[in-house]
């Protein structure tokens, strides 16, 4: 019998009461009646006691109270817990085309308030609906206000802040494709500062967050504006300092946010970017002049961004130079899903601990984690979570290595298993010639099978590089019987792999035979593995986001689909005619030609 839980409205806060209405419609709680009583305590720390048909929940503020409850659902007992953030959220990137749907949006405010989560932004560049711009987001699956506001009453019921994380100078690269962002385009990707209907849309912007939200504050982005200036603003206005440009726009937007009761934060990035010789983010030499310092608006608060680094001091000694620019650093450490497949928790967990140990010790008080969707968002939605909750452990003070607790945490709260997610994440191999952040899965999967540029880059030639692929792969994909998208997509990378290099291995030989063993069978057993994990990726698609976006990884699927087909034809033309070659196969790779770039996954596709 799987327990229920119910609570006393009269003795209980109205906060907490209030938040388990909402956690109601998912979960089993309900006022009165239950098998066990939920009986609320404030104090200094979390604790949770089971007491028969008692649960005794004392917490220090609604977000433990309700992670409290999380523990209660999976029969777990806490002794201490404490969150050392007093905004600990999550930024849920809604603009690589995945638009979550309201009903998935809602239970996942839940699952995070059931975590200890208070705290939730939408990245959205274009993708939500404004009044009078029939461009902006045009067929992106945007949010309506009503959709916003929506969730906002959501979130508000579980004591989570949700706040819009927008861009108001960069980052606007699909917006500003259109016809209708000619008058407010400088280049590609970055709106045309000093010019008045660059204004009269950011004021559109900020009224729709501020009206639809009750959070005061807003995310203005603002980050990895490399060509600021250097389009039609520099035709207009003729050449200025970066620095200049930057300011003088940022105290503009400050202005329209001031008349909208909005408190701006800012990715920080371009201020360190603009003050290193080498243009790096994470540049120890980095000067910024103090003109330009005394120049950032006051309300100002600046976002540290930083999914990269493994050593303590390094953020500790970023987050006194963001100090020493404006106090109240909001930090952004990354769970890892972008260019993945499947959450990777190894990945993560080697940058995750350290930045928040620093933050803990610097004494930062907002705090959440990205969950960027680069490369088109096909990271496997429900892997995340071993990942949020992992996080929250971290946060809240435990080691994060309790496999037991995390995965009947996971269960309780309506996740997939803990322990099955990690597994999956074992498939995420990072080639030790080859760690820039671009996920190994990634690579393999859309990499070309004639022209192999993924295999050359990972060094698969290299016999402990294809055997750790395969071992990865082998190991990840064992007894996956909860994530069938994770397990399609690792038969088919196995299956790719194989054929590569048997294909490589058969051509060096000039061995006719193997190739056309190749070609009546290994090459129809890749594509209908292929379709299968195409049918997975929409399945799990389709159950959490709007259709918007999913073209654009279903026509990745049809060009490798293409191309598998076109790899056959070409084995039976060379079956066919031994003076055909196959040139593609006996390039060798050459490392002063070597793609190295965190854009890896656009570079293997092109033409595709």
């Amino acid at each position: 019998m799987t327990d229920s839980f119910y609570w006393i409205p009269e003795e209980t806060s109205e906060d907490i009461s209030r938040a388990l209405t909402a956690l109601s419609v998912e979960f089993p709680f309900s006022k009165y009646e239950g098998t066990k009583k939920l009986t609320f305590r404030r104090h200094d720390f979390l604790s949770v006691q089971n007491q028969g048909q008692e649960v005794i929940i004392c917490f220090d503020s609604l977000a433990s109270a309700l992670r409290g409850c999380g523990f209660a659902l999976a029969g777990l007992s806490v002794s201490e817990e404490h969150c050392c953030f007093q905004k600990f959220g999550i930024m849920l990137d809604s603009s690589r085309n995945a638009v979550m749907k309201l009903p998935c949006a809602k239970s996942l405010l839940r699952k995070l308030a059931l975590c200890g989560y208070n705290w939730v932004m939408l990245y959205t560049e274009d993708t939500y609906i404004l009044p009078d711009e029939p461009h902006f987001g045009a067929i992106r699956g945007g949010y309506t206000f009503d959709e916003i506001k929506e969730l906002d009453d959501e979130a508000g019921k579980l004591g989570i802040e949700l706040t819009g994380c927008i861009q108001t100078l960069g980052h606007l690269q699909t917006f500003l494709k259109t016809a209708g962002a000619a008058d407010v385009k400088d280049t590609s990707e970055v709106l045309l500062a000093e010019e008045e209907k660059t204004y009269e849309l950011i004021r559109k912007m900020l009224h729709f967050w501020r009206t639809a939200c009750r959070s005061g504050r807003i995310h203005i982005g603002m980050d990895e504006t490399h060509d600021l200036g250097r389009g039609k603003y520099m035709n207009k206005h003729g050449w200025k300092k970066g620095f200049e440009i930057f300011n003088a726009h940022l105290q503009k937007v400050c202005a329209l946010s001031r008349e909208e009761g909005l408190a701006p934060m800012i990715w920080s990035d371009m201020y360190f970017r603009m003050g290193s010789a080498t243009g790096s983010y994470y540049d120890p030499k980095a000067v910024i002049p103090e003109d330009i310092r005394n120049g950032i608006p006051g309300e100002v608060r600046l976002v540290y961004w930083d999914y990269y680094h493994a050593d303590e001091n390094f953020y500790t000694a970023m987050i006194e130079a963001h100090e020493a620019i404006r106090k109240q650093t909001v930090m952004a450490s990354g769970i890892w899903t972008w260019y993945r497949l499947c959450y990777d928790h190894n990945y993560s967990a080697v940058r995750v601990v350290p930045c928040i140990q620093a933050s803990r010790e610097n004494g930062i008080s907002d705090f959440f984690f990205t969950m960027w969707g680069d490369d088109g968002a096909y990271c496997s939605f429900e892997s995340i979570f071993a990942g949020l909750i992992w996080g929250a452990d971290i946060a809240y003070g435990s080691e994060g290595n309790n496999a037991e607790k995390l995965d009947l945490l996971s269960k309780s709260i309506g996740c997939k298993s803990w322990k099955q997610a990690l597994k999956a994440s074992e498939m995420n191999f990072s080639s030790p010639l080859r760690d820039n952040g671009v996920g190994t899965l990634s690579i393999l999967l859309w990499d070309d099978p004639i022209l192999g540029i993924g295999w050359r880059f990972l060094d698969c030639d290299e016999p402990s590089i294809y055997t750790g692929l395969e071992s990865a792969l082998l190991k990840g994909t064992e007894g996956l019987t909860e994530y069938p998208y994770e397990l399609s997509a690792g038969d088919f990378l196995l299956a790719k792999l194989r054929l590569r290099k048997n294909l490589v291995d058969a051509w060096m030989a000039k061995d006719k035979k193997r190739l056309h063993e190749l070609r009546v069978q290994a090459i129809p057993d890749v594509l209908r593995k292929l379709a299968g994990l195409e049918q997975e990726f929409r399945k799990q698609w389709t159950a959490h986001f709007k259709h918007n976006g999913m073209e654009s990884v279903q026509v990745r699927f049809g060009g490798l689909s293409a191309r598998f087909r076109e790899l056959a034809m070409r084995i039976q033309e060379v079956e066919e005619n031994e003076n055909i070659g196959f040139p593609e196969l006996e390039i060798k790779k050459d490392h002063r030609c070597d793609p190295v770039s965190q854009k890896y996954a656009d570079f293997a596709l092109s033409g595709i």
